[in-house]
C-alpha cells in the first residue's frame, strides 16, 4: 500500500469532489487497490467520483460509528472508575480538611489560653478578656454552690434517716407487740370456744342424768339406779358450774385483749404512718437538693462551655490583630500553616467537584442503551434455545 498523506474521511466524503471538502482533506499519494479505490483526480478536475470512492467512504462511516459504539460501552467502566477514584478522593480530602480543622481550632484555642495566661494585653481582644473573667466567675461561682449543695444533701440525708431509723425501731416494736396481742386474743378465743362447748356438753348430759333418774323412779326397783344417776348428775353439776365460771373468766379476758390488740394496732398504724411519711420527706427533700445540684451542673458546664468557646474567639481575634509578643509567634506560624492546608484541601475538593460535574452523557446513555439491549437480546435468546 502506499503512504496517505490525511484522513481517510475528508478524502472520501460522499458527495464532494475533492476540490470542494475543504482544508481538512488530504492528497493520497497512491490508491490502495486498484479494484477498491482508483488514484484521486487532479485538484482541478471537475468530474464526480466513482462508485468505488462511494463504498469506501460508506464503510470508513460504518467503522467509525460501531467504534462510536464500542467506546460508549467502554466508556461506561471509565465512568465509573472515575467516579469511583473521585469520590476516595474526596474522602480523604475531607478527611484531611476534617482534620486541619480540628487542629486549627485547637491551635487558636492554644493560643487564646497562651495570653490568658501570660496576660497579653490589646485593644481588641477587651471585651474578650472581660468576656472570659465573667464566664469563669460564674464557672466559680457555680462550682462553691455545688459543693455546699452536696454538704447540705449529705447532712440533710444523714438527720432524716437518723429520724426514719428510730421510727421504723418504734414500729417494729409496736407491730411486734399488736401480732403478740393478736396471737394471744386468738388463744384466748380458742380456749373460750372449747370451753363453752364442753360446757355445752355437760348441760346436756346432766339433763339426760335427770330424766333418767326420774324414769327410774316410776320403776319398782329402780331406786337404787335412780339415787346413783342422781349423784352422777350432781356431779356434772358441779362440772357444770366450773365451766360456767372459767366460760365468764375467759369472756372477760377476750374482752380486755380485745381492746389491748384494737389499741396497739393503732399505735402501729400510727407508727407506720409516721416512718412513711419520714421517708416521703427524705426522698422529697433528697430529690430537691439533687435536682439543685443537677441545675449547678448544668450552670457550671455552660459557664466552661461557654469561657471555652470564649477562648477560642479570643484566639482567633489574636490571630487576625496579631498582638506582639514573642512567645506567640510559635503559635501564628502554626495557625497560618493548618489555613494554608485547609484553603488548599478546599480548593482541591471544588476543582474535583467541577471536574465530575463534566462528562459525556450522550455517550455514556448510549453505553448504557447498547448494554440493556444485549442483555435483553441475550435474554430472549436464551429464552427461545430452553422453550426447544
Amino acid at each position: 500500500m502506499a503512504p496517505v498523506t490525511g484522513p481517510l474521511d475528508a478524502a472520501v466524503d460522499i458527495g464532494r469532489r475533492p476540490g470542494q471538502a475543504g482544508d481538512q482533506i488530504a492528497t493520497l499519494t497512491g490508491a490502495l487497490s486498484r479494484t477498491v479505490l482508483a488514484p484521486l483526480p487532479a485538484s482541478g478536475d471537475s468530474r464526480p467520483m466513482g462508485v468505488g470512492q462511494r463504498m469506501v467512504g460508506v464503510a470508513g462511516a460504518r467503522r467509525s460509528r460501531l467504534g462510536w459504539l464500542a467506546g460508549s460501552v467502554g466508556y461506561i467502566y471509565v465512568y465509573l472508575r472515575k467516579k469511583v477514584d473521585a469520590g476516595e478522593r474526596r474522602r480523604r480530602l475531607a478527611t484531611e480538611r476534617d482534620g486541619a480543622e480540628r487542629l486549627l481550632a485547637g491551635a487558636l484555642t492554644e493560643l487564646g489560653l497562651t495570653i490568658l495566661r501570660e496576660g497579653v494585653q490589646h485593644p481588641d481582644l477587651t471585651g474578650l478578656l472581660e468576656a472570659i473573667g465573667r464566664a469563669e466567675a460564674r464557672r466559680e461561682t457555680a462550682t462553691s454552690d455545688i459543693a455546699d449543695s452536696e454538704k447540705l444533701l449529705s447532712a440533710e440525708e444523714g438527720r432524716l434517716g437518723a429520724q426514719e431509723l428510730v421510727l421504723e425501731s418504734e414500729w417494729t416494736i409496736c407491730d411486734k407487740a399488736s401480732r403478740e396481742a393478736e396471737e394471744l386474743l386468738r388463744g384466748v378465743s380458742k380456749e373460750n370456744q372449747e370451753t363453752a362447748t364442753r360446757l355445752a356438753r355437760t348441760r346436756d348430759a346432766r339433763a339426760r342424768l335427770v330424766r333418767d333418774a326420774e324414769a327410774a323412779d316410776s320403776v319398782p326397783d329402780g331406786r337404787q339406779r335412780a339415787a346413783h344417776l342422781r349423784h352422777e348428775a350432781a356431779g356434772k353439776r358441779s362440772e357444770e358450774a366450773s365451766l360456767e365460771a372459767q366460760v365468764a373468766r375467759l369472756d372477760q379476758q377476750l374482752v380486755e385483749l380485745r381492746e389491748r390488740s384494737s389499741s396497739l394496732r393503732a399505735a402501729a398504724q400510727a407508727t407506720r404512718t409516721k416512718l412513711e411519711a419520714a421517708v416521703a420527706t427524705r426522698r422529697s427533700a433528697g430529690s430537691a437538693m439533687k435536682a439543685s445540684i443537677a441545675a449547678h451542673t448544668r450552670g457550671r458546664a455552660d459557664a466552661e462551655r461557654e469561657v471555652a468557646d470564649l477562648t477560642e474567639q479570643l484566639g482567633r481575634a489574636a490571630a487576625q490583630a496579631r498582638p506582639p509578643a514573642g512567645s506567640l509567634a510559635t503559635l501564628y506560624q502554626g495557625i497560618d500553616r493548618l489555613q494554608e492546608t485547609l484553603a488548599d484541601r478546599g480548593r482541591q475538593i471544588a476543582a474535583l467537584d467541577q471536574s465530575q460535574a463534566h462528562y459525556d452523557q450522550k455517550k455514556l446513555l448510549a453505553g448504557v442503551g447498547l448494554l440493556t439491549g444485549l442483555f435483553a437480546l441475550t435474554a430472549a435468546v436464551l429464552w427461545v434455545v430452553l422453550r426447544k
